[in-house]
């Protein structure tokens, strides 16, 4: 038998090689890429959008009339308000800090209250009508307070993206892993590689191959990616996008090594290809069942349900880098869930290591678990 860390490498290897000749790697990388280029793209280069809408609330007669004046001039700066009352400045501030309002013109018409992502045409074109209100040529504009928390928005919008992009890749590479091993099963090409290495090294290597497979279009497309949103000027790269990136390519890693053991168990219970989505099923909803929830995170990074999900493995993959990226998380929810992420992975791999041994070399017809487990003791 081949030493473990060179038979690890060498079915590695096989499998990098392997998947790199494959056109559907290239063909999902080119779309993805594709994808996030029209996202970045597209809604400008269309006209897509039209102008920015914000809710203005006005606390007296002095504000509305300068809500009123900047109506006039919202041709010129591209938007569209709405006026909104408010009894006084500490519930128009309320309403900005909710966000239910974008900006709030205060008692007196003597500052302005503005969330800390309102746009900024917006300010000008009601800063432009306090101008008018006040008959000057050029007053001073007034004071501007900003409130709620900075880039909020933005974050959010990496989140969404980060997601759908881990998702795609986890149950992709999930796939792969499956499949290859059924692969390997109808053309009996297994038995000539364990009469040279062990399920465990077999195993191990193809999980590591593909992983790094994984991880590498995973880099790939995230620097395709903001390269195109900063030519374009669509995008800022700034430190919330690549510490996203970041968040990204580690929990790609935590989530591949969850998923990928138990896609090879799976893969071996079967000896044809056509059964594979079937097999394969429960896995597959459990990933799409934890891609949909982490839309809660995105929504409410702090809620109960959230905070739950990012500890609980299955879904902690997918929920607490949405929640990493568009909200706060201490080090210590993130060592948590970390932590238990790689001992659910590492149960697994032992699980997945006695199951696949057993399994791998079965080539007729589909065995269950049960029968597997039993057989491998």
């Amino acid at each position: 038998m081949i030493a473990t860390p060179t038979a690890v490498a060498l079915v590695a290897r096989r499998e990098i090689v392997e998947r790199v000749r494959e056109r559907s790697l290239w063909i999902s990388t080119g779309v993805t890429i594709a994808i996030l280029a029209g996202i970045l793209i597209l809604p400008s280069a269309l006209g897509f959008g039209g102008a920015t809408k914000a809710t203005v609330a006005t606390v007296g007669p002095r504000a509305e009339q300068v809500v009123a004046r900047a109506h006039g001039l919202q041709k010129t700066f591209d938007v569209a308000l709405t006026a909104r009352p408010a009894s006084d400045d500490v519930a128009a501030r309320k309403l900005v800090a909710d966000g239910d309002a974008d900006v709030a013109v205060l008692r007196g018409g003597r500052a302005l209250a503005a969330a800390q992502d309102a746009d900024d045409a917006v300010i000008a074109a009601v800063q432009a009508g306090s101008q008018a209100a006040r008959g000057a040529s050029i007053p001073p504009p007034l004071p501007v307070e900003r409130a709620g928390d900075s880039g909020a928005s933005d974050r959010r919008g990496i989140a969404f993206v980060a997601v759908v992009i881990l998702y795609g890749q986890l149950l992709g590479y999930g796939f792969w892993v499956a499949s290859g091993v059924v692969e390997e099963k109808s053309t009996r090409v297994v038995e000539l590689l364990l009469s040279a290495i062990t399920p465990r090294q077999l195993l191990a290597g193809k999980v590591i191959g593909i992983g790094v497979l994984g991880i590498s279009q995973l880099l790939v497309i995230g620097l395709v990616g903001a390269a195109v949103g900063a030519a374009t000027g669509q995008l800022d790269v700034t430190g919330d996008l690549v510490s996203a990136v970041g968040v990204v390519l580690a929990w790609f890693v935590l989530g591949f090594l969850l998923y990928s053991c138990a896609f090879a168990v799976a893969g071996a219970l079967v000896a044809r290809q056509e059964e594979v989505q079937s097999v394969t099923a429960p896995l597959t909803i459990l990933v799409v069942a934890s891609f949909f929830l982490s839309f809660g995170a995105l929504d409410d990074p702090d809620s109960s349900l959230a905070r739950v999900l990012s500890f609980v493995p299955p879904s902690a993959p997918m929920v607490m880098p949405v929640r990493q990226i568009a909200g706060n998380v201490t080090a210590s929810e993130m060592l948590v869930a970390i932590v238990l992420t790689l001992v659910a992975a590492a149960a697994l791999i032992a699980l997945a290591a006695r199951v696949y041994g057993a399994a791998v070399m079965r080539t007729g017809s589909r065995v269950t678990l049960r029968t597997v487990w039993r057989g491998s003791g």
